[in-house]
């Protein structure tokens, strides 16, 4: 048990670390003073920025840049903190309302002209225009004076510009009559366009790996329910993996808005928090199906009572959510949070009994809840001491954590189940033998059965590796035989070369000579290659490539020696004496060979090895065919 508490552990410390990289080259140093950003100490080769701090403000003003360059008709409110919302910011002494429009603006100033820069854009309730200079470069929603003509939208942005000074100026417009605050919640972030690929694509493969895991987990536990039902909460534990997964998909890159992008916002929101709200009465579920046979009757009866009244609070926030607009639900949030932290307590104590009792697998139960109220906990105080704090960045991944968890003790039942079958079937074996007697017969049969059945698979598995025309190898067993020659050529730093053969006009010849005897030309020119062999010594292998094309992987030979063996190849051919009068080159049929050798190293791979050897092909075709081309020895 303590071994399988301290691989869980570090699994966790994995994720972790992993969830944390995507911040570790953001450079926090730099803040802007009073509109003005210097970023003339910036490395950015290595870090990328967060555009915060103060952002010149200009309330109930929508200035685009052409505005700025007549200044008198323009006046700055103040300066606002960037991120923030911007009821926090006071105006004559008199705190801004949540709804309305502004104009942010901030001047960067970098020590050198870069080609291509880029900004990642997170996504705001809020509506934006966002301009570099005299260049729109992103929108969300559409930005409006009021109710009517503000259109709110969800989306994060990735967008790249090219900076035509080393002072460039960034322009926001921004509106909000829909959600409970407005401004700017999360920082922009600035750097090279190869650094924010590099940091928006880490995020999404991270996201969609930890998306994938709760959907898989939630569709599996939910066959499970079908399949065992005797065993219900199977079928809410998946529930609440879906759940979880859904509400997951509408926050960092908001796949749900991608994927449904003509989805209106407002539906949108209500089905997020819906699906926020659904979370505490699956798991109450899970918790009483599970432990509804406790001993302990006060036990049972406030799991029961949980389950219920947490059902119920779920129908009141989620009949709230639909019938009001975002602003009223949203200040009703606080409360479900409160509950959140109820409910948080209460599954612990849960845990707390089932470890007392030495329920199965309540190790890794309490494991589990642990981390999972952690994270809730971080996420509730968090988001009620700071109203400027964006989504929940921590509940996700401690949710992976928990299920992850919840399934091992699922599993752990399974497996206590089944080895409780094992138990009885042993012993009803022992009351009778003779049945124990037909069983090893029928056993031992099955075993011949199965035996037959992997001589045949054996034999398959062969048919499958030759190609049925030629009666070489195919492009399957070349890729295995390719994969092993490469790594062991790697780990002995020794030479290895690809030679890529072609056909030359082959399709003249099959249309001229017709497809049969275009068939009996390739069987020729394979066996051909087939029998000549470059020594005893090397594990040389051609194969059929692709229709007319044929590959050659030679370990143990140089350059030089290997373009030895590709013209005695060459010459071998068109001593056939195949007639070919169609072709061009040649009054026989002729091939044209590409040539690599290489000592495979880490900075190429297989792929790349192989696309130079075709290119070298392509060489020999352009200069002329029936020749051999090689492309430079790569070490």
């Amino acid at each position: 048990m303590k071994h399988y508490l301290l691989l869980l552990c570090l699994f966790i410390t994995i994720i972790l670390q992993a969830c944390s990289i995507p911040n570790e080259n953001v450079d926090t140093s730099f803040i802007a003073i009073d509109g003005e950003l210097d970023l003339s100490e910036w490395d950015n080769e290595k870090s990328l920025i967060n555009l915060n701090g103060q952002w010149d403000l200009y309330w109930n003003q929508l200035l685009d840049p052409t505005d700025f360059k007549s200044e008198s008709k323009i006046k700055q409110t103040d300066v606002i903190d960037i991120p923030s919302v911007w009821h926090t910011q006071s105006l004559d002494g008199e705190p801004l309302p949540k709804e309305g429009f502004a104009t942010y603006r901030l001047e960067v100033s970098m020590n050198e002209i870069n080609e291509v820069m880029g900004l990642k854009i997170p996504y705001m309730q809020s509506n934006f225009n966002l301009w570099i200079d005299d260049k729109l470069l992103a929108t969300n929603g559409q930005v409006g004076t009021n109710g009517a003509t503000s259109v709110p939208e969800k989306k994060p942005q990735v967008v790249y510009f090219s900076p035509k000074n080393k002072t460039f100026f960034v322009t926001l417009q921004i509106s909000n009559y829909d959600y409970d605050t407005g401004g700017l919640l999360e920082p922009i972030i600035l750097g090279k366009s190869e650094n924010i690929h590099h940091s928006y694509f880490y995020e999404t493969i991270l996201q969609s790996i930890l998306l994938g895991v709760l959907i898989f987990s939630g569709i599996y536990h939910i066959s499970l329910g079908f399949f065992r039902r005797i065993e219900s909460y199977f079928f809410y534990f998946g529930a609440y993996c879906l759940v979880a997964a859904f509400r997951y998909s509408m926050i960092g890159n908001v796949y749900f808005t991608k994927i449904f992008s003509n989805i209106d916002w407002d539906l949108a929101m209500k089905l997020e928090f819906i699906s926020l709200y659904s979370h505490i009465p699956l798991l109450g579920m899970v918790l009483y199906l599970m432990y509804r046979k406790h001993r302990s009757n006060w036990f049972t009866l406030s799991s029961k009572w949980f389950t219920l009244s947490s059902i119920i609070v779920t129908i009141f926030f989620g009949l709230l959510t639909i019938f009001t607009t975002a602003q009223t639900y949203l200040s009703f949030i606080v409360y479900f949070h409160f509950y959140m932290i109820i409910a948080v307590f209460y599954v612990l104590t849960v845990a707390i009994n089932s470890l007392k009792e030495k329920q199965e697998g309540s190790y890794y139960l309490i494991t589990g809840l642990a981390f999972l109220m952690t994270t809730v906990l971080l996420d509730i105080f968090t988001s009620l001491n700071n109203s400027n704090t964006p989504e929940s960045n921590f509940y996700p991944i401690g949710i992976i954590v928990f299920i992850i968890c919840f399934s091992l003790v699922l599993s752990k039942r399974l497996s206590s189940s089944l080895n409780l079958s094992v138990e009885l079937t042993e012993d009803l074996s022992q009351l009778n033998s003779e049945l124990e007697t037909k069983v090893e017969q029928r056993t031992q049969q099955i075993q011949q059965s199965n035996k037959k059945l992997a001589e045949l698979n054996e034999q398959l598995e062969k048919m499958a590796l030759i190609d049925g025309l030629t009666n070489i190898p195919n492009r399957r067993q070349f890729d295995k035989h390719y994969k092993q020659q490469y790594e062991i050529c790697a780990q002995e730093k020794t030479p290895l070369s690809i030679l890529f053969i072609d056909i030359d006009y082959f399709k003249n010849y099959n249309d001229y000579y017709g497809h049969q005897q275009g068939d009996e030309c390739l069987k020729l020119v394979a066996q051909s290659l087939k029998e000549e062999r470059v020594n005893k010594s090397t594990e040389g292998l051609v194969a059929r490539y692709g229709g007319e094309e044929f590959v050659y992987v030679i370990p143990q030979l140089s350059k030089e020696e290997a373009e030895q063996f590709a013209e005695i190849l060459n010459q071998k051919i068109e001593k056939l004496e195949i007639v070919h009068e169609k072709s061009l080159v040649s009054n026989y049929v002729t091939v044209s060979i590409g040539l690599i050798t290489v000592i495979p190293n880490t900075t190429e791979d297989m792929n790349s090895i192989l696309k130079k050897a075709d290119h070298a092909l392509y060489q020999a075709k352009i200069v002329g065919r029936n020749q051999v081309c090689s492309a430079p020895i790569i070490e």
